[in-house]
């Protein structure tokens, strides 16, 4: 895996609550346009809801998505 450096730390691994979660994507995507969200180390579903939400509102402000060149 080749790191990415993100620049928007989600925190989702403390489970602060999907809602925290989303405000601290919309506070911090200024800060540039890789979020960092975890796959695994136990209960998620924070981390899925969130994502889903976070995907939507930057669908509506304009962004996309794409997969990095290698």
């Amino acid at each position: 895996m080749r790191p990415l450096g993100w620049s928007v730390d989600t925190h989702d691994w403390q489970r602060p609550g999907v809602d925290r979660i989303v405000e601290t994507v919309k506070h911090e995507i200024a800060n540039g346009p890789i979020i960092l969200f975890h796959d695994g180390g136990g209960e998620r579903s924070q981390s899925v809801e969130a994502l889903s939400r976070c995907i939507d509102w930057l669908k509506e402000e304009g962004y996309g998505f794409d997969f990095p060149k290698i």
